[in-house]
């Protein structure tokens, strides 16, 4: 579920005046830093560029907290620069070390609504770090892709096909829904993947062989992977792209110093 706040950029005006004329107003955008998220599904919009674009919405995402006996989680922006957005997440779960309670992420809003046929590259890059990890931390690192047969639809909903995951990290034994059904080749890297169902929809994930925390990639080739080896028609629309985390258990920080991503 997609919700939307506006965020806000400041506008700091100078206006000189003198005896013998007034210059023209002096205009500077000055970089805001997003607020702290703790509600379940609190939201902000990320603006990038010029003009005011939002390209990202930053969602906090607790879905699965009730499966939890005690927890907390916060996200935050604390800086854009274009494509490009620094984000971090704190939180602390205990209970249910079999669900997930949350995926705090960034979510794209330009440029879906395409055929995977019509999609030429998914660029992106993601840098990124536990800046604190507890010992019994059991999480993933993960892009999230959700496919339609109806361009105008949003993820995880009744008309959603096919959800696309590829896992960066997997700690404390974090495993994807579904069972391993084979390896895959992808951008120069044996991926294990596994398949699944949730809800109404069938799960591919491609999981690293060991954690990648700077990825400098292009994802439009896991999908042309899975319509060449897995019968996902290429008519499908790619109508959601995440990148975020899903905690199990245990407490951490993680930070993202850099991450962007663009569909063509």
């Amino acid at each position: 579920m997609v919700f939307i706040k506006k965020s806000s950029i400041f506008v700091l005006a100078i206006s000189v005046a003198s005896a013998f004329a007034t210059p023209p107003l002096v205009t500077r955008e000055l970089a805001k830093r997003g607020a702290v998220l703790s509600a379940q599904f609190a939201t902000e919009s990320e603006a990038n560029g010029a003009p005011v674009v939002s390209r990202f919405t930053l969602e906090n995402n607790l879905w699965g907290e009730s499966a939890a006996t005690s927890g907390s989680q916060t996200s935050q922006v604390t800086a854009t620069n274009g494509n490009s957005v620094t984000w971090h997440t704190t939180y602390n779960w205990a209970g249910g070390p079999f669900n997930v309670k949350s995926y705090a992420n960034l979510d794209l809003r330009t440029g879906l609504g395409k055929a995977i046929s019509s999609i030429s590259s998914i660029p992106t890059t993601w840098s990124w770090t536990y800046t604190s990890a507890s010992s019994n931390l059991v999480a993933d690192v993960s892009y999230d892709l959700w496919l339609s047969n109806s361009a105008s639809s949003s993820g995880a909903s009744s008309s959603s096909t096919f959800e696309i995951m590829v896992w960066l990290s997997a700690r404390g034994g974090a495993g994807p829904a579904g069972s391993q059904i084979g390896t895959a080749s992808v951008n120069g890297v044996t991926w294990k993947l596994f398949k699944g169902t949730v809800s109404t929809w069938t799960v591919f994930s491609f999981v690293a062989p060991s954690e990648i925390t700077n990825f400098n990639s292009d994802l439009k080739p896991f999908l042309t992977f899975l319509t060449s080896n897995q019968g996902v028609p290429s008519s499908q629309f790619l109508v959601q792209a995440q990148a975020g985390t899903e905690p199990f258990v245990g407490s951490a920080t993680l930070t993202t110093n850099s991450y962007s991503l663009s569909i063509n």
